[in-house]
């Protein structure tokens, strides 16, 4: 990877990182279409700590690998979705309000009831 280092990625409870190496590769080159910096709040999560954090529960986009969470706001959070947009990400999560403001990423396939690509705000 030329932007991240992957300890950006891995798990904020038990330190694992089962990140997707073609997503990363993917988020690379989105940080690269973006022309700024990308800071990963939150990428890889073990079933325990999405669990913990999420309404996902263990078994989260997170825990995949192929989920990802930056922290943007403004105008740089909507170069992150326009370019997410056109490189063909599958999911965007939009929290722009508030104190924490990210963009969710991910490269999920179809699921019952949540068919892909797709966008929702938090």
């Amino acid at each position: 990877m030329k932007y991240f280092n992957p300890a950006e990625f891995a798990c904020k409870h038990c330190g694992e990182n089962k990140m997707d190496a073609a997503f990363l590769a993917e988020l690379d080159e989105l940080r690269a279409r973006c022309g700024f910096p990308l800071s990963v709040t939150s990428g890889y999560r073990c079933p325990t700590h999405n669990q913990a954090v999420s309404t996902t529960g263990p078994d989260g986009p997170h825990t995949t690998g192929s989920a990802v969470d930056f922290g943007v706001r403004g105008v740089q959070a909507l170069e992150v979705i326009r370019h997410a947009m056109l490189m063909g990400f599958t999911g965007i999560g939009v929290q722009q309000k508030g104190v924490t403001r990210f963009i969710h990423i991910d490269n999920l396939p179809n699921a019952p009831g949540q068919p892909r690509p797709t966008i929702w705000s938090y």
